[in-house]
């Protein structure tokens, strides 16, 4: 998935992190949001929660590069790098901005959550009455939070690890401001001030060689709390993300119509029309954090009046609205401009069908189509990693997943669900996996010309996804057909021991299904009795590498016709492109 992601992709990648880190300082806004709106929440959760016992095994046995590949490092590291940048540069001037034009900045950020909401409901297609309860449970819960009144600040660990848990669902769940959550729990700036100051103090006295912190008991209690609450925030982003990732695979539609309800309810919040109230003491004097600033305790909301500031008021809600439009737009466009095909399989870079389709978009001149091959060590990798793959429109399947697949699947076509194999995967405009088989028509196509009346009878070698096609297009010729295996099963009654000279004599269509034969090892082949192949035999070896494998070779020695699986995957090819854009 990693080696999709181009330098543009990457940075725009750490751009969204800055965003999404901006967003998590500010009360009221979620960074959750920022990664709804910019295409990458599903991403992000799935990658989360990746960090698990496995992870955890990797990292404990050396396996760091298993490790990273595992959790989805890259996109990870981007984006917490760009959250990390901009918690100590875009934050600050966003301090700035709300100290000095605190109205103005509300108002863009008003109009984004407004056009955030705009965006995402329009592509929200399931609206049915589950779908609107959970919108207005969500969105009720959203305007109830904004209203609560604060607590008051609490510096004892385990409250403060539960702040921890608690604040980082505004990353993880879009709507839910984790910093205004803080303010609820009255530790906004011990968590987000005073800590971090304290660790931006103690930073800078280590790089002037000055260790007089050690001793600074009040700088300790500040850092023990920080990281007590960093630990918290690890904790629920991974506990979150889990439990997120579980639910939006079970109740997708019910989940979003969720959170866009927490988006609506966050509206609450970011009202820009608003009253500071600051926290004071029991003689009434305002009280101040370390840096000397006012402590806010809540907000006090306001119809706006009709004069000049709320004219220029409502024109920054329309530039909030203009620049989430443009992102939106831009995200649509490059979506659009750039397609990601691929083939899933194992040990696959042999593969004919990355050759073929990047050979077909230089000669047709497709330069925002690419195609890569998704070398997998087990299925539970595609949920895990190819589904991540940004601007994926299109999959080929091969050996050993095109009946292990299915179950990762939104749906299957008539003739995938007959065979019961996969071989194409079309992903449509709603995100959805649709399995379809291609392998039965490439095969039908080729075998049709080679067809005489004595060719009633076949024999199929093999009993994977391929012979599954197979055997679905025998059956549309009318040709009935027998499995042959290692082993004696409901599916196939003939075994290589059991087989005999008189089945190969009655069956003149011998197909080999199995790998037997494939470069490299081109010595070895299915175990029948080539003796008892006539010229009347027609031999279709689906492997294509070599041109000739010994299973061919042995039928051409007897005057047979032989057919490789050459012309199959092209066909299947066609029809897969075919597929993949209607």
């Amino acid at each position: 998935m990693e080696n999709t992601r181009t330098f543009s992709d990457k940075f725009f990648l750490v751009l969204k992190g800055l965003v999404m880190g901006a967003a998590n300082k500010v009360p009221g806004v979620s960074g959750g949001v920022v990664a709804f709106v910019a295409g990458f929440y599903e991403e992000f959760i799935y990658s989360l929660q990746k960090v698990n016992g496995k992870a955890f095994k990797l990292l404990v046995s050396g396996r760091f590069k298993s490790f990273y590949t595992y959790v989805n490092g890259r996109f990870l590291g981007l984006l917490f790098s760009g959250m990390i940048i901009s918690y100590f540069s875009i934050s600050k001037l966003l301090d700035y901005l709300i100290k000095h034009y605190e109205l103005y900045v509300w108002s863009v950020f008003f109009g984004m959550i407004i056009a955030s909401i705009y965006s995402i409901g329009k592509e929200f297609k399931d609206w049915k009455i589950t779908t609107y309860l959970a919108l207005c449970i969500g969105t009720l819960i959203g305007i109830s939070i904004s209203f609560l009144d604060p607590a008051t600040e609490n510096d004892n660990l385990l409250f403060v690890f539960f702040c921890g848990i608690i604040s980082v669902s505004g990353m993880t769940l879009p709507g839910f401001s984790g910093s205004f959550i803080l303010i609820l729990l009255g530790n906004y700036v011990l968590l987000l001030v005073d800590s971090v100051n304290a660790l931006f103090d103690t930073f800078y006295e280590i790089f002037s060689g000055d260790f007089s912190f050690t001793s600074n008991l009040e700088r300790i209690k500040m850092l023990k709390v920080l990281a007590v609450f960093t630990l918290g925030s690890v904790v629920g982003l991974v506990t979150f993300s889990h439990i997120l990732n579980y639910i939006l695979k079970h109740y997708k539609s019910i989940s979003l119509a969720s959170i866009l309800g927490f988006i609506v309810g966050s509206l609450g919040v970011v009202w820009p029309w608003k009253n500071t109230d600051f926290k004071t003491d029991d003689a009434g004097v305002l009280m101040q954090d370390t840096n000397g600033k006012h402590i806010i305790e809540n907000y006090e909301r306001y119809l706006p009046a009709l004069n000049t500031e709320s004219a220029i008021a409502v024109s920054y809600v329309i530039l909030g609205i203009i620049i989430v439009l443009a992102l939106e737009y831009y995200g649509h466009k490059t979506r659009q401009s750039k397609r990601i095909f691929g083939l899933v399989g194992k040990n696959i870079d042999y593969s004919f069908s990355r050759t073929y389709f990047k050979n077909k978009f230089k000669v047709e001149a497709l330069r925002d189509a690419s195609y890569v091959n998704f070398d997998i060590a087990t299925i539970s990798a595609f949920e895990n990693s190819v589904k991540l793959t940004p601007h994926l429109k299109g999959l080929n399947v091969t050996i050993p997943y095109k009946e292990t697949i299915i179950p990762y699947l939104d749906a299957l076509s008539p003739d995938a669900q007959r065979i019961g194999a996969v071989n194409t995967i079309k992903i449509d405009k709603s995100g959805k996996y649709i399995g379809h088989n291609t392998d039965f028509y490439g095969f039908k196509k080729v075998l049709q010309p080679y067809l005489q009346t004595a060719h009633s009878k076949a024999l199929i070698f093999g009993t994977g996804g391929a012979s599954k096609a197979v055997a679905f297009a025998l059956e549309e010729l009318g040709i009935s057909y027998q499995l042959v295996s290692r082993l004696a099963s409901n599916s196939a009654t003939l075994t290589y021991k059991t087989l005999s000279e008189e089945d190969i004599k009655s069956h003149l269509i011998l197909i080999n299904c199995t790998p037997l034969g494939t470069h490299p090892n081109t010595d070895v082949c299915p175990d029948i009795p080539y003796n008892s192949i006539t010229k009347t035999h027609v031999l279709f070896d689906l492997i294509y590498n070599p041109e000739k494998t010994k299973f061919l070779a042995l039928g051409e020695k007897q005057n047979a016709t032989i057919i490789n699986g050459l012309k199959m995957l092209e066909y299947q090819a066609e029809k897969a492109w075919e597929i993949w854009n209607t």
